[in-house]
């Protein structure tokens, strides 16, 4: 998009141009060149503004935005997947990407962040403990 299209840069949104960039979103499926030719901002503006205001996710509407989903397909990802996977030999049995491994790699992952999490939630507990005291004056209600 060419800067001289995009004269909104620094204005701030006003409400009725918040509630049309949503109707445009939304209910009409603009594309964000569109919806940023329309606005006079640029796409990345679009795209953060849709984000602050909970429409989308703006990392969803980047790699969208710019194809970066797309660079392979599945079955690629697939096979690249069991080759750096695979320690044995034996390739027939992993020849069909297994949703069954990804299940278990998913749960180890999920377990280690629970895990991570209680650690971070003890730590913090311990800091609060440290600096912040119980108020010892007496209430005034």
């Amino acid at each position: 998009m060419s800067s001289k299209l995009c004269t909104r840069i620094g204005f701030r949104w006003s409400i009725n141009e918040v509630l049309s960039l949503q109707r445009e979103f939304e209910l009409l499926g603009w594309s964000i060149d569109e919806i940023a030719q329309k606005h006079k901002r640029t796409p990345n503006a679009i795209m953060f503004k849709l984000d602050q205001e909970g429409f989308a996710d703006y990392n969803v509407l980047y790699s969208d935005y710019h194809d970066l989903n797309n660079q392979m397909s599945n079955d690629n990802t697939c096979e690249l997947s069991l080759e750096h996977n695979n320690t044995s030999e034996d390739n027939e049995s992993q020849s069909d990407c297994d949703s069954g491994d990804d299940v278990y790699n998913l749960s180890q992952r999920v377990d280690g962040i629970e895990e991570n999490i209680s650690e971070i939630r003890d730590m913090l507990k311990q800091m609060m403990s440290i600096y912040v005291k119980p108020s010892t004056s007496k209430s005034w209600f």
